[in-house]
C-alpha cells in the first residue's frame, strides 16, 4: 500500500467514524424527545445508505443507550426517561425485522439467550438475538433476569446449540461465570458465549463477545 492510498483509507475511515457519531447522537435526540418515527427514519436511512444490521446496532444504537445510560447514572434524566427509550428502541427493532417465514429452516440449529439473574438490562441481548437469527440459528430470546434454575431448566428442556448470557453489573460477574462454568459441566459439548459490560476478559467455559459486529465470527461453523 502506497503512503498515498494509506492515507486515503485512513481518511475514509475517519469520515466514516464521524458519520456514524453523527448518526449516534441524532438517534439519541430522538430517543430523548421521544420521537419513535424520528429515531425509526434514522435507522432505516442509516441501512438504506449501506449499513448492516451489526453496524447500526454497535455504531447507531448502542452508543445511544450507552449515553442514556451515562445520564441516568448523573441525574441528568430520570428513571422514567431511560425506560423510555429502552421502549423505543425495542419496538424499532421489532419494526427493523423481516417478518417470519414460517418456511425458514435454521441452518445453525437453536440459539438461547438470557440475562443472568438479577440483570436488568437486556438490549445488548436482544440485538444478539436479532443477529444470531440473521447468522441462522433459531433464536430464544428468555429476556433480562432470568434465575438461574429456570435457566438451567430452558436448557435441558430446550436443547439449545448455543447458549448467550449476558451482565452489565459488575456484582453479577460472578454469577455470570458460575452460570457458564454450570452450563459447560452439564453440557460439555454445549457452546456458550458471554457479553455485557461486566464480562470478564477470560471466563473459563465461554467465549466472549464485547463487539456486536464481531458475534457472527465467535459463533461455531454452519452445520453441515
Amino acid at each position: 500500500m502506497t503512503e498515498k492510498s494509506a492515507g486515503a483509507d485512513k481518511s475514509a475511515k475517519g469520515g466514516r467514524y464521524r458519520g456514524d457519531a453523527r448518526l449516534a447522537r441524532l438517534y439519541l435526540e430522538a430517543l430523548r424527545a421521544a420521537d419513535a418515527s424520528g429515531a425509526y427514519r434514522i435507522a432505516t436511512e442509516a441501512l438504506g445508505q449501506g449499513m448492516t444490521t451489526p453496524e447500526l446496532y454497535q455504531r447507531v444504537i448502542a452508543p445511544a443507550m450507552h449515553r442514556i445510560g451515562e445520564l441516568w447514572e448523573r441525574g441528568a434524566i430520570t428513571v422514567a426517561d431511560e425506560h423510555m427509550a429502552t421502549a423505543l428502541t425495542n419496538r424499532i427493532l421489532a419494526a427493523l425485522r423481516p417478518p417470519p417465514d414460517p418456511a425458514a429452516v435454521p441452518r445453525r440449529g437453536r440459539a438461547l439467550l438470557a440475562a443472568v439473574e438479577g440483570e436488568k438490562h437486556a438490549l445488548g441481548l436482544r440485538m444478539a438475538a436479532d443477529l444470531l437469527e440473521d447468522a441462522g440459528y433459531d433464536a430464544i430470546y428468555l429476556g433480562a433476569d432470568v434465575p438461574t434454575g429456570a435457566l438451567l431448566q430452558a436448557v435441558e428442556s430446550l436443547s439449545p446449540d448455543l447458549v448467550a448470557m449476558t451482565a452489565t453489573m459488575e456484582t453479577l460477574a460472578p454469577r455470570l461465570e458460575a452460570v457458564a462454568a454450570e452450563l459447560r459441566r452439564a453440557h460439555p459439548d454445549l457452546d456458550v458465549l458471554v457479553g455485557g459490560q461486566a464480562a470478564p476478559p477470560r471466563i473459563d467455559g465461554g467465549t466472549l463477545v464485547r463487539d456486536l459486529e464481531l458475534l457472527s465470527e465467535r459463533v461455531p461453523s454452519p452445520q453441515v
